[in-house]
């Protein structure tokens, strides 16, 4: 049968457009000037005004819109009606998708290409939204725009932005890329989990009289086509008995693919340092399943389940897929739908990954960030401008907004030989307030230096509703550095770090430290900073006392040539000191309250600062205590804190939030 495309039939939306490209994909409206992706027909449902898939035109005339309404129609008419022989013989698999929208157009949205079908098949392809079907989720929302693309929820009053199938997500209180609804009945919960669970898992049922079905080829663009491919998997010869699946030359070239193409993940890595692949992973075994669907297990539940994880462990290990991305919630979503769809699921190519579905991504993010935003004018936000050195030694200053709904990255700025300009740290954080709406900022946080103190005095001056403040974090690693310049400190610091590193260059004496004196334990504790992990260390050494001096006063240490050195002297003397260890516990009971705050600002537990300004006061208390009330002792750890107290902590928002704090305002013992 020919097309209407050969018999020199021309599409009377080519009336109202322009073709933009040779593969006449997208097409520029004449009335609204709007370049549609999708070809002709996509600029068909531009014009007629048809939601779904395309904005609206609101300067075509009626006429128009009336014209490519009735021939959109017509079209899908036609097609119900069309009855055609098939030239190739192949299958179509009715896969039900999350997006309601496609499952409706699933039978006009490509277009052009010649339609074979077997002459005993009638397929019905009029969409559900032709036929007067309503999803059941518009009972209990309501949309807020044109598009219907944000829907309010009836009983929690949520704004859910991703269409109707996203809002039934959360009704039905399905985890993973929206949050559930509380307050839905329990009816209303269960009717809508039902309905998602048919798009999810099931497939729409064949005729029972149906024999055999053939290969609807569909117009789209590339990526489109080759989507189509990986739903329908490989081919699907009938047997009398069998499905085989795979097994055929276009699986190896997909495999060959897939791996080769891995070494896109980092571009300056050559192909010929990439590790061998396990030839049994290529060269994958044909899957042969009986006609009812089910699985033939080939071993026990428990070999089974070795040989998955096994496999998943192939492609962490070979595509450098760091291994905490399997704590990720999306990966486990993953595995819960591939295993829902069945084993005839065809994995994705890279250049699919990297096509639509990307772009899909992009704008899911894009929605949420807008909800992110819209957050700030109830709650208010911090800036936060973070200062580091790459490896290239350049100065980046991160700028961040933190607010209770998370950490939002704004960007990253070289401020390379400008970091220390006042002036210039001064018109970049005013730049990003003005961007923010100075009217959700609440304070702009960043380093104390001298340069960002002057920058922050400046911007409160110019605007008045806001507030500069150091950095807590930064602040505590300063007053951790004034410890180090102590003098019993730094005498402590130093003769540990003398301890470490003439045990740590030595291989031998390291290995035999941890085989038998300390338990295979490490002597070096990395903290959140150098100053934090100077301490720590300096813990750890007081904790394996014992040990080493045990291990210096073994025969193993004896007989061997490093006691014979002047440094492994010095060190067992050190070592063997008692008044050394007495001077350790002294530092130890001074410092260990202030790491231990900073270590849990550091910490996933995201503390707030009220909570942050009662951890310093009793840390602060805690050092009297830990000196028996001793000024002598504690005093000089007392005039370091203080130094800083009055630029951290004695600020208005800090102590306005800390004094409405409920958990500490009510206390017997609150203290202001």
């Amino acid at each position: 049968m020919a097309s209407l495309r050969s018999s020199g039939y021309v599409d009377p939306g080519w009336e109202h457009g322009v073709a933009q490209d040779d593969r006449k994909k997208k097409v520029r409206c004449n009335y609204c000037g709007k370049v549609v992706s999708g070809g002709i027909y996509r600029l068909k449902q531009h014009l007629a005004r048809l939601s779904g898939e395309v904005t609206y035109c609101d300067k075509a005339p009626e006429e128009v819109r009336l014209k490519m309404r009735d021939n959109l129609e017509g079209s899908r008419v036609g097609k119900k009606s069309r009855q055609t022989e098939y030239e190739e013989q192949s299958y179509l698999n009715f896969n039900a998708t999350d997006d309601v929208e496609e499952e409706e157009n699933v039978g006009y949205r490509r277009k052009g290409k010649q339609l074979s079908a077997d002459k005993d098949l009638a397929l019905n392809m009029t969409p559900l939204r032709s036929l007067g079907y309503v999803d059941p989720g518009w009972e209990h929302g309501v949309p807020q725009d044109d598009r219907k693309k944000k829907v309010k929820c009836n009983y929690c009053e949520k704004i859910v932005s991703g269409g109707i199938n996203r809002f039934k997500q959360h009704l039905a209180r399905i985890p993973g890329e929206v949050a559930p609804c509380k307050n839905a009945p329990e009816e209303v919960f269960l009717k809508i989990k039902d309905n998602m669970k048919w798009h999810r898992t099931g497939r729409r049922h064949r005729r029972p009289e149906t024999k055999e079905l053939s290969t609807f080829y569909l117009n789209s663009e590339n990526e489109e086509e080759e989507e189509q491919e990986e739903e329908e998997g490989a081919a699907y010869p009938m047997g009398n008995d069998k499905i085989v699946l795979g097994g055929d030359r276009r699986f190896d070239r997909d495999s060959r693919t897939t791996f080769r193409g891995s070494s896109t993940c980092n571009g300056s890595e050559p192909l010929s340092k990439r590790p061998r692949f396990d030839v049994n992973a290529l060269r994958t075994p044909k899957i042969q399943m009986p006609l009812s669907g089910k699985q033939v297990k080939t071993g026990s539940s428990k070999r089974s389940r070795r040989e998955v994880i096994s496999a998943i462990c192939k492609f962490f290990y070979h595509a450098g897929v760091p291994c905490h991305a399997a704590n990720s919630p999306y990966f486990r979503k993953m595995l819960e739908l591939v295993g829902q769809y069945g084993s005839d699921f065809a994995g994705p190519s890279s250049h699919l990954l990297s096509g639509r579905f990307l772009q899909d991504e992009i704008l899911t993010i894009k929605n949420y960030l807008e909800e992110y935003k819209s957050s700030w004018a109830v709650t208010g936000c911090s800036i936060l401008a973070d200062s580091w050195r790459d490896f290239q030694g350049r100065t980046l200053i991160n700028i961040l907004v933190s607010c209770p709904r998370g950490v939002y990255f704004v960007c990253s700025v070289d401020a390379t030989g400008l970091v220390d300009d006042a002036t210039y740290i001064y018109k970049l954080l005013d730049k990003v307030v003005e961007e923010m709406g100075e009217e959700n900022v609440v304070q702009v946080i960043t380093q104390n230096t001298p340069s960002y103190r002057a920058a922050g005095k400046m911007l409160e001056e110019k605007r008045e509703h806001l507030f500069w403040t150091p950095c807590a974090a930064y602040c505590i690693d300063q007053m951790l550095e004034e410890f180090i310049k102590l003098n019993q400190v730094r005498d402590c610091i130093e003769k540990g770090q003398k301890i470490t590193k003439f045990i740590y260059n030595r291989i031998w004496l390291l290995n035999l430290m941890k085989k038998e004196f300390t338990g295979g334990e490490e002597l070096l504790r990395p903290s959140a900073t150098q100053s934090a992990s100077s301490f720590t260390t300096l813990q750890s050494l007081l904790d394996h006392r014992i040990g080493l001096r045990r291990m210096f006063q073994s025969n193993k240490w004896i007989s061997s040539r490093f006691s014979k050195l002047d440094e492994g002297k010095e060190v067992k003397n050190i070592v063997m000191d008692s008044s050394f260890w007495r001077k350790v516990q002294l530092v130890r009971r001074s410092v260990d309250p202030i790491v231990d705050v900073l270590q849990k600002m550091s910490s996933d537990e995201s503390l707030s600062m009220p909570f942050i300004y009662n951890d310093l006061y009793r840390a602060k208390l805690a050092i009297k205590i830990n000196h028996n009330d001793d000024a002598r002792k504690y005093e000089p750890f007392w005039s370091v804190i203080d130094n800083h107290w009055s630029s951290l902590l004695h600020h208005p928002l800090y102590l306005a939030a800390y004094f409405l704090n409920p958990s500490y305002r009510y206390r017997p013992d609150f203290i202001l």
